[in-house]
């Protein structure tokens, strides 16, 4: 079985070759009214099937044909309501990114050339995420419960980190998202499947942190995952 970070280096070849493919749907897609008294980057936008925060976002995820009970004291929240208005600014070192791989975690045989051409690409691909939009203070420190995909921060086949995001492929395939519309993960009771839809639980951080793969609004503790179906 291929190795997360093989699968990783093979997408990022893709992306670097057709990237504009993929980005130019998310631009180019029809931008629905906005309310007339909110305007600008990250203002509320009609999708016409309720609030969504930027038209840079699809939710993606499926109705689901059961939903688990909602734990006493947790509470249930959409991603629409870890936005807010206003700008994020990050400053980290590059080389202090969580999930950064080390020369020695690539696979046998790639090329200095091939580790330069990596790190390009997946800093390109960072280098596309709207800087829109920040964290909801009040939201620290409550217990909640949120569904979405899970996307690999690091690349062994053991990793247990991952980004929260909603849209399938996001950091990825396609840029990524707001940081107040990612949430990192730094390990979960019930060992998600990477890449797929997942629903979490645990204690929510609006504390952001810089990853390899895109700057985070969001971080959830003590979490438990559950296959979303």
């Amino acid at each position: 079985m291929a190795s997360i970070l093989m699968r990783t280096l093979g997408v990022f070849a893709l992306v670097a070759a057709v990237g504009v493919v993929f980005w130019a749907p998310w631009r180019e897609r029809p931008v629905e009214p906005v309310a007339e008294e909110a305007s600008g980057p990250g203002a509320p936008v009609d999708d016409g099937a309720g609030y969504a925060p930027h038209e840079l976002i699809r939710y993606d995820i499926p109705a689901p044909k059961t939903t688990p009970p909602l734990p006493e004291g947790v509470t249930a929240l959409n991603w629409p309501d870890l936005w807010q208005d206003g700008a994020f600014a990050l400053e980290v070192d590059e080389t202090a990114r969580i999930g950064r791989p080390t020369s020695a975690e690539f696979p046998d045989g790639t090329t200095e050339d091939d580790i330069r051409l990596f790190f390009l690409d997946i800093g390109d691909m960072r280098d596309m995420q709207p800087r829109i939009g920040t964290v909801r203070a009040e939201l620290d420190g409550k217990r909640v419960r949120l569904a979405g995909y899970t996307t690999p921060v690091g690349f062994s086949e053991t990793e247990t980190r991952f980004l929260l995001v909603p849209e399938l492929g996001a950091c990825i395939h396609v840029p990524p998202p707001p940081p107040n519309q990612i949430v990192y993960v730094e390990k979960a009771a019930g060992e998600p499947e990477m890449f797929e839809p997942v629903w979490v639980t645990g204690t929510l951080k609006a504390a952001p942190v810089a990853t390899v793969l895109a700057d985070v609004g969001y971080q959830l503790v003590d979490v438990v995952a559950e296959p979303y179906r």
